[in-house]
């Protein structure tokens, strides 16, 4: 219990300071501990963000394969009108999280950014393999190369999307979000046609 409110603690101090201002006091005092409790289950600060990042990056990537679980037999349309959706609901909903992420992406600490570097790889290989796969079910008269062309459009999307959420109020964002979709939708009709 302790180490998990340890870990959210460091979130929260570096959704705030960013990660040389994130103190290992500020994250003991929010916890309620002495600082060097919290070396009983990290060694260092390095360690304990590490820790703290794989813990976010690893709980979106299970959200996504979950989502995409979910959706795999629908139409490819409706898998990515869901995938942002629910991109988007997760993220709004977890705002330490997803403020320490853009904060980590846009400057990782260099201890971190290989970690970063390979975990971003590994999500977009993943995500690109599996659109790539169901289309090409849906649609298996349409070339690898313009399958492949789409899901790299799609994820090209995604990404704008994400960095949105903290940009837009909720209405102006649920506006995005169907500009995109429609994007999406005339990406689809022109290559499938």
């Amino acid at each position: 219990m302790t180490k998990e409110k340890i870990l959210k603690a460091a979130i929260n101090q570096y959704s705030l300071h960013n990660y040389h201002g994130a103190t290992m006091k500020k994250i003991a005092d929010e916890v309620n501990i002495k600082p060097a409790s919290i070396y009983f289950f990290y060694k260092n600060k390095e360690e304990l963000f590490l820790a703290a990042f794989k813990w976010i990056l690893e709980s979106h990537f299970t959200y996504i394969q979950n989502i995409m679980g979910e959706v795999i037999e629908q139409p490819i349309l409706k898998i990515y009108q869901t995938i942002i959706r629910k991109t988007v609901a997760y993220h709004s909903e977890r705002q330490n999280e997803t403020n320490a992420y853009i904060s980590l992406v846009n400057s990782p600490p260099a201890e971190i950014k290989p970690f970063l570097h390979h975990h971003m790889q590994h999500f977009d290989s993943w995500m690109e393999q599996t659109l790539t796969e169901q289309m090409q079910k849906k649609y298996p008269d349409i070339s690898e190369e313009k399958i492949i062309k789409i899901t790299k459009q799609f994820l090209i999307i995604m990404d704008g999307i994400f960095w949105e959420i903290n940009l837009y109020e909720k209405e102006e964002l649920e506006r995005q979000i169907e500009y995109a979709i429609n994007i999406i939708e005339c990406l689809l009709r022109e290559e499938v046609k």
